[in-house]
């Protein structure tokens, strides 16, 4: 009896595991273009009003950031002048695309037209971070719920 209890619990906790990995990694993605859309509105204020450094600004933001973004602020700044690649599995390729258009245009152009670009990858960003956070709040909950069902339910067929 205890080892068909010890095989249900088992089952209920690698299903929940499970479950929890997709629920944080689909919370990081909502965090990533919450990031994104931050940065963006404060390289806009900070170039209008205070006339900064691009760098000074990113490296700023990227000490008080905790997303994979700093970490990617970090690979751009070792090398500013190439073509950015994003790396990791969070992102899509579409969106992959977006955020390497976004850190190749940084530094590209005078102020005046680096404001309208930053406007206008705020806007994409702000989209992004919407449709994120409401697949979200959609399927995020659901899936652990479902997935500490779902080991309950493998948990019982086997006994």
């Amino acid at each position: 009896m205890i080892t068909k209890l010890t095989i249900v619990c088992l089952c209920m906790t690698a299903s929940t595991m499970v479950g929890l990995w997709n629920t944080k990694r689909k919370k990081s993605k909502v965090l990533y273009f919450d990031s994104c859309v931050k940065l963006t509105e404060k390289l806009i204020a900070d170039i209008s009003f205070r006339h900064e450094n691009l760098f000074a600004i990113l490296n700023e933001y990227a000490q008080t950031d905790k997303t994979e973004l700093s970490r990617q602020i970090a690979k751009f700044g070792a090398a500013p002048y190439d073509r950015f690649e994003p790396d990791g599995k969070l992102l899509k390729a579409e969106e992959k695309r977006l955020v390497s258009d976004f850190f190749t245009s940084l530094g590209s152009s005078d102020a005046e037209t680096q404001l309208y670009e930053l406007e206008n990858y705020n806007k994409r960003f702000y989209e992004r971070y919407s449709e994120e956070n409401e697949k979200f709040k959609r399927t995020g909950n659901v899936g652990l719920k479902l997935s500490v069902l779902l080991g309950l339910a493998i948990g019982i067929l086997i006994l």
